[in-house]
């Protein structure tokens, strides 16, 4: 009786060996690759948090300006626009509040008012509108004494640039762990199959990157440090949480069956 192991393409013939290792190589350079993106991504976002701070408090500080102001003034300044029509539409999970505009090149053509009220709903096209603008976010709406704040601010977005940073970095070290432990050791891989210990790596890596939105509540309150102080000090439990489920399902796993 043949060997299949001897003919190419069967389960255990050389050829087919090759391909596994090959295949393991190649996930493992684009997993590598990915993982390299999203880390060198969160590295440069977070580093961007500073600025974005700074931009936070110069908005929060800022006053009207004068009758001699100029556009890019840091300042809170008066625009004339002309509304060209809105979008509304208020339902669970799909929620718009859009205000389209045409007036002077530095007015956004479309802004995110957050919600319908008090103005938005009672705007119609033609109607003549004030936009406040800040450096070239467009803050308020304003009409015939009713004052409308936008979404289009830099408050909150510190906080939100660091959470979504985190989320990111333990996805994208573990692609990059990942695609170096394949690439390094594709032939065993191809032969003994992946380890377990990369799936305890990957939830690990999974439960660091939900604790990106506690952290996000608590930036909201108390800033973006203490939100990645939040995130580092959850980390460990984390860690202690995956492998003590690991155990547990170790212990109270079905034993071998008897021949």
């Amino acid at each position: 009786m043949a060997d299949n192991r001897l003919r190419p393409g069967a389960p255990g013939s050389p050829s087919a060996g090759c391909r596994r290792v090959v295949w393991h190589r190649a996930w493992g350079l684009c997993s590598a690759l990915v993982g390299l993106v999203l880390v060198v991504l969160a590295g440069a976002g977070l580093a961007t948090v500073p600025d974005l701070m700074d931009e936070e408090r110069a908005f929060e500080a800022a006053v009207p300006c004068g009758s001699s102001a100029v556009a890019g003034a840091d300042c809170l300044r008066p625009v004339g626009a002309t509304v060209m029509r809105t979008v509304i539409q208020d339902v669970p999970k799909h929620e718009e509040f859009t205000l389209r505009l045409g007036g002077p090149p530095d007015v956004p053509h479309e802004i995110d008012m957050g919600a319908a009220g008090p103005l938005l709903t009672r705007l119609q096209q033609g109607d003549r509108v004030t936009v406040t603008m800040w450096r070239d976010y467009a803050t308020a709406v304003s009409r015939d004494g009713v004052t409308q704040e936008s979404a289009d601010t830099p408050v909150g977005e510190p906080v939100f640039v660091t959470a979504l940073m985190l989320a990111l970095l333990p996805c994208g070290a573990y692609a990059l762990y990942a695609g170096g432990v394949a690439l390094r050791r594709a032939r065993r891989h191809a032969e003994r199959g992946l380890p377990a210990f990369l799936l305890t790596r990957g939830k690990q890596a999974c439960g660091a990157a939900l604790c990106a939105l506690p952290a996000l509540l608590v930036g909201d309150v108390a800033g973006p440090w203490v939100a990645v102080a939040g995130w580092l000090a959850m980390l460990p439990l984390v860690l202690l949480a995956v492998r003590r489920l690991e155990r547990s399902r170790g212990r109270h796993a079905a034993p071998p069956p008897t021949r």
